[in-house]
């Protein structure tokens, strides 16, 4: 949602004049934002179980080569490392771990239920704050301790959980990816890893993409 925020009543206006006070905002450019909220439900996400399983993947494989490397390294008959390997050794042992790991993480995403995303773009930068339901059982699934402080109630009056937030600065950003069939804007900082991904709505997709780009200046100008 595009708005305008005014100083003086210290909320938001849909117009540049202010609904609350009637007085015209200054200063526009420096005063207009998006925020919206978005909601996000971890067990149907494909990437954040294909990334888990691709962690584990990767955690198993390097595990193997370990034990493959050592076994040739101390064993004197190097025919034992090979044997490992083979349906007899540690391989068969690896798939069976890979299928269990691979169904606890679907178990834990499972137990997360859905997230609330509240995003806000402003001049400086991009804002995220990660709202859910209160539950220990949601908060030991995501590896979070259950902190009740942080229970508060929506402007439905629903009571909902900060589990995290997440800044960035415009001048900050390395990269970014605009995905228009997934509705998705990707953040890079480093250039190599993904710090913020927004998923603003479709019809205000391209809008948010003219609004953040000339003010990553550092990346325009290359």
């Amino acid at each position: 949602m595009h708005v305008f925020y005014c100083k003086k009543c210290k909320k938001d206006s849909l117009t540049p004049i202010c609904e609350h006070c009637g007085q015209p905002i200054t200063a526009l450019s420096s005063n207009e934002r998006f925020k919206w909220r978005a909601i996000r439900v971890p067990l149907g996400d494909a990437r954040s179980i294909w990334g888990a399983l691709k962690v584990l993947a990767l955690a198993e494989i390097l595990l193997i080569l370990f034990c493959f490397i050592g076994e040739l390294l101390v064993a004197q008959d190097k025919q034992m490392a090979l044997t490992m390997l083979t349906g007899s050794g540690m391989l068969p042992w690896a798939l069976v771990f890979f299928g269990l790991g691979a169904v606890i993480i679907l178990l834990c995403l499972g137990l997360q239920g859905r997230e609330e995303m509240h995003y806000v773009l402003d001049k400086s930068g991009a804002h995220l704050q990660k709202w859910i339901e209160p539950g220990r059982i949601r908060c030991y699934a995501r590896f979070l301790p259950y902190e009740s402080y942080n229970i508060a109630k929506d402007n439905e009056g629903n009571a909902r959980m900060l589990i995290g937030e997440s800044h960035i600065l415009w001048e900050d950003v390395c990269r970014y990816e605009v995905n228009k069939r997934a509705c998705r804007i990707d953040l890079y900082r480093p250039a190599g890893f993904r710090f913020m991904t927004l998923y603003p709505e479709r019809e205000e997709l391209d809008a948010i993409v003219a609004y953040i780009t000339p003010k990553m200046k550092q990346l325009v100008r290359r």
